[in-house]
């Protein structure tokens, strides 16, 4: 049994290094981080129309992208896993003993790894473009700002999943920006019981833009306690899309 586990474990990091290999290695993609980082430093020229408050735009712009950022690159599961049902090449993984289950755990890390290390990239780059442009050092709140940004990708990416198996390949990629969108925007939806249910994730939870921009202390406990509820509901949403995938007939 001890055996039998660790080779689900092997195959399931060999599909997540498939997965984040392939898109770390396309340069197009450092690109578009770069050019992320002109779009942060872009904020210092509306020093005037800010009214003086190019900081506080800067630091808001770097948080807005980052999280733009995170929402592209789990919309990319919504592309793949498709793209390989329909190409065949996801046929010829899931004849072998990895099964569904572990199929889709892979692809959902791979692109958890994907966009940890380019939202840290952004973040990074926007941290250096604030330091340098005002001498100042980055605030704690900025830093966790950012950190929960990165760790929203968590439970985004599980959503990505399910409706990537779930859905028809071009309603998918739809359907998840929407979600994504009325996810941000659970201070509204709450209030409205007929709409939300308590089934679509509270991604505003990872939200901090405000705090960021007039530095009010957010506790690392709350960070922690963030990490583990999206860390669950992953759980959730990628055990509701092994059931519909472990039903789903594969040609």
């Amino acid at each position: 049994m001890l055996f039998r586990s660790e080779g689900y474990m092997n195959e399931i990091f060999a599909i997540a290094g498939s997965t984040w290999r392939n898109v770390l290695r396309l340069k197009v993609v450092y690109f578009l981080v770069f050019c992320v980082w002109v779009l942060v430093a872009c904020a210092l020229n509306y020093d005037v129309l800010s009214l003086g408050l190019e900081k506080e735009l800067l630091i808001d712009a770097s948080l807005m992208l980052n999280t733009i950022t995170a929402v592209l690159i789990v919309l990319s599961l919504t592309f793949e896993i498709p793209k390989e049902l329909k190409d065949g090449v996801a046929s010829s993984m899931l004849s072998k003993p990895l099964g569904r289950t572990h199929y889709l755990i892979g692809k959902m890390l791979g692109n958890m790894v994907i966009g940890f290390v380019l939202c840290a990239l952004v973040a990074a780059g926007s941290f250096l473009i604030f330091r340098v442009s005002f001498n100042d050092t980055v605030g704690q709140t900025m830093l966790q700002s950012q950190v929960l940004v990165i760790l929203s990708v968590i439970p985004m990416s599980a959503l990505a999943v399910l409706f990537a198996v779930a859905l028809p390949e071009i309603v998918a990629p739809i359907v998840t920006v929407l979600v994504i969108w009325f996810s941000h925007s659970m201070g509204l939806l709450s209030n409205l019981p007929v709409i939300y249910g308590g089934i679509l994730p509270d991604l505003e939870l990872f939200n901090f833009k405000a705090s960021a921009v007039y530095q009010t202390v957010i506790p690392w406990s709350y960070v922690v306690l963030v990490t583990l509820w999206g860390i669950c509901y992953a759980v959730f949403a990628a055990s509701l899309a092994s059931l519909i995938f472990s039903r789903k007939d594969i040609r």
